[in-house]
């Protein structure tokens, strides 16, 4: 069994010296001023404004080639999202789902709204248009960790792509109401094979500015800190919402944007293969082939067609003019007007 999202085993990498709470103060500052206008607007054209929250974006260097689906859990000063029953949570269980809501009642946990087994995905929820509704009625989704592996294929890429995959739970814990509650109230760091990696910190209008502030400084050094190479593999950091644009926070000097510090091993063969290519001198006068040697391999290169067809035409040329046969047809059309200026004098 899958071990449960638990607080990241790597230690926070430190804000490095260039790094200023000043310009980290500007961009929360300007990120829900713009929020709020564009709240505004929206409560005039829309029936339900969508929901926001505050990401926070970070751009690497380089990839990670380890693909991961359990995400890591980041515990903030203030939650993330507002605590139930603001935020609506839903619970995907092994089946049968009777008997996990029989064990929220027991324990006493009223804060999950719903409770969705495996089976009803793939029966009720299957078909697109009730996953996309189940997708829309709740704000978080839970799921035990013991169905983490299936969920990908059941929910399919629309629940990723909202930024709503489920978060893997331990549904034996003695303490459940703890469990869920920790759950909920944390932000996590989902692992990627890309260079660009989102994590929620707040949300517009329930979370203050100084409450994103201090989400904000708290959640940098814990999720660069889970990144491969830590600062030495960061490009940029900035927040952002859904819908706007990115605001920067700290941008990682010219003269270092593009260092990788460790030369891969892949890159000094590429190197060698370089040097040996240049090295290497080709000879093609006086050689009707082209020899390329290198180690002890070897590889004969032809004459290119076009050079035959050429040498071939150049032949023919030499031998027509040896044998006189240009010279014959000349010869011959002067004899016939001989004969005939003679015809005509008789």
């Amino acid at each position: 069994m899958a071990p449960s999202a638990t607080p990241a085993p790597s230690t926070p990498a430190p804000l490095p010296a260039n790094f200023s709470k000043v310009q980290a103060k500007k961009a929360v500052d300007a990120l829900l001023n713009h929020h709020e206008k564009v709240a505004a607007e929206k409560e005039k054209t829309e029936l339900v404004p969508r929901e926001e929250h505050v990401w926070l974006v970070v751009n690497t260097k380089r990839g990670s080639t380890r693909k991961r689906l359990m995400p890591v859990r980041v515990q903030l000063p203030h939650p993330p999202l507002p605590p139930p029953p603001a935020s609506s949570v839903c619970l995907i269980s092994k089946s049968p789902q009777r008997t996990y809501k029989d064990l929220l009642s027991d324990n006493k946990i009223k804060f999950i709204n719903r409770v969705v087994g495996v089976e009803k995905l793939k029966g009720k929820f299957k078909p697109f248009e009730p996953r996309r509704q189940l997708l829309k009625e709740h704000d978080m989704f839970l799921c035990d960790e013991a169905v983490l592996d299936m969920m990908p294929g059941l929910l399919g890429k629309m629940f990723f792509q909202a930024k709503k995959q489920p978060i893997p739970v331990n549904m034996k814990r003695k303490d459940l109401r703890t469990e869920l509650a920790r759950a909920i109230s944390s932000t996590y760091f989902h692992p990627t094979t890309g260079t660009s990696t989102s994590t929620r910190i707040a949300t517009p209008g329930v979370t203050s500015a100084s409450q994103t502030l201090e989400n904000l400084l708290e959640a940098i050094p814990r999720v660069v800190g889970l990144i491969p190479d830590a600062w030495d593999n960061v490009l940029s950091i900035g927040i952002k919402t859904s819908e706007s644009v990115l605001l920067p926070v700290w941008n990682a000097k010219l003269d270092e944007r593009f260092k990788n510090g460790k030369k891969e091993e892949g890159d000094v063969a590429m190197e060698e293969s370089d040097i040996e290519l240049e090295s290497e001198k080709v000879n093609t006068k006086g050689s009707s082939k082209l020899t390329l040697e290198k180690g002890a391999d070897k590889v004969n290169l032809k004459e290119d067609k076009k050079g035959k067809d050429k040498k071939g035409k150049d032949k023919k040329s030499k031998a027509d003019k040896l044998t006189g046969k240009g010279e014959g047809k000349k010869v011959s059309s002067g004899t016939k007007k001989s004969k005939t200026s003679a015809i005509g004098v008789l």
